[in-house]
């Protein structure tokens, strides 16, 4: 419970838990039914709470996958929270409220067939090559530990993810590489274009000098040139 509690962001921290757990403890031994009921509504209401979270980080979502985080340490899930883009977002969640969350958002319904077991979400933007190193650095990490790190699925523009879709995606350039090789191939222009032109009076030249000189007529010379 520690260990979740350290690397979600929609989890009661410490310090809130121990004081909600006495409240509700006091609820139940000095009122009664209606003391239990109040520690209830409290609980529906971190839960209301954890879900808005867990819609805001999908609906500026490109992809999210789920891994296994079960045995690995706290410091190597912050670890992997320093690695992955500034974009990108890591977050430990009961399967149900993820399930709830997904299926309130456009476009995240298949996160249902993912959502089991130990689950940790990585919540991915602009930068996916980069994400996706962060979390596969961690799986070697753990290759030979007790209990590996393994994908359980991941979710894309409305389609369920299977292991060999996730390679596929994580090969895909980051929004900086794309930006650079636009930015190469616009460069090239100019230059393509200034070679091309360049060219155009030295063949209109030799086109000339051969018909002043009687080797072609005009017309085959036109023909040529075209």
């Amino acid at each position: 419970m520690q260990r979740a509690a350290g690397a979600s962001r929609g989890l009661l921290r410490g310090g809130e838990a121990r004081r909600a757990g006495a409240g509700a403890t006091h609820a139940r031994r000095v009122g009664g039914r209606r003391g239990l009921h109040v520690a209830c509504a409290l609980t529906k209401a971190k839960k209301e709470e954890v879900v808005g979270k867990l819609k805001s980080e999908l609906e500026t979502s490109t992809a999210v996958v789920g891994f296994t985080f079960k045995g690995v340490s706290v410091p190597d899930l912050e670890k992997l929270r320093g690695d992955i883009p500034n974009d990108a977002s890591l977050v430990i969640a009961k399967n149900t409220l993820m399930k709830r969350a997904a299926n309130e958002v456009e476009g995240w319904s298949e996160m249902d067939k993912f959502c089991v077991g130990s689950n940790a979400f990585l919540f991915l933007r602009e930068d996916l090559k980069q994400g996706f190193k962060g979390l596969r650095d961690l799986q070697k990490e753990y290759k030979k530990a007790e209990y590996p790190v393994d994908l359980n699925g991941g979710c894309c523009d409305g389609d369920y993810l299977t292991e060999e879709d996730i390679k596929k995606l994580e090969k895909l350039p980051s929004k900086l590489e794309l930006i650079a090789k636009i930015a190469s191939m616009v460069n090239q222009v100019p230059t393509r274009l200034a070679v091309s032109v360049k060219q155009v009076p030295t063949k209109l030249a030799t086109g000339v000098k051969k018909i002043s000189e009687a080797e072609v007529e005009p017309a085959e010379q036109a023909a040529n040139n075209a």
